[in-house]
């Protein structure tokens, strides 16, 4: 009977523990998704933390999950500016505070456009390294960090691409 009880009392805190690391701490999700390619490819399976945004500021080049304006399936983006930024696009170039930014990571530019905004208090504004077919911030605008799901940090399948999110 003592054997029955500890062996329930184990698997229960197991799977409370499991449980607590997956919504608070770190979680593994598959990015479905290709408009963050050649950063991240579809299928490529990744480490999210959950907690890091308790700890620090969302800043410029963080690439995240975030809950999706329009849909109920989760968004990966890459944040290109923070609140109190301006920002701008050029004919494909980003401008934030009136300054060019490189993108060395951007590997299929468009010659989009996007007219000057100051990024709101408590808002960020993101966007896809695969710009031509990403839906991002400039089509549904600034995002609430509040629907930040998380950092994207390791990416730990395929083997071949084993590493950390940069």
């Amino acid at each position: 009977m003592v054997f029955i009880k500890e062996t329930v009392f184990i698997i229960v805190a197991a799977l409370i523990f499991s449980f607590i690391i997956r919504f608070f701490v770190v979680e593994a999700l598959t990015i479905q998704q290709h408009s963050m390619d050649s950063t991240l490819h579809d299928g490529d399976r990744v480490l999210v933390s959950k907690f890091v945004y308790r700890l620090s500021d969302i800043e410029n080049g963080d690439i995240i999950i975030l809950k999706s304006p329009m849909n109920k399936t989760d968004f990966v983006k890459r944040v290109v500016a923070t609140e109190g930024q301006t920002i701008e696009i050029k004919e494909g170039v980003l401008v934030i505070n009136g300054k060019p930014v490189e993108e060395p990571y951007i590997k299929n530019h468009d010659l989009s456009g996007l007219e000057s905004i100051e990024i709101p208090q408590d808002y960020v504004f993101v966007a896809g390294d695969n710009r031509p077919n990403s839906y991002d911030s400039r089509i549904f605008g600034p995002i609430l960090e509040d629907d930040v799901v998380g950092k994207a940090f390791f990416i730990y399948w395929p083997v071949d691409r084993i590493g950390l999110v940069n």
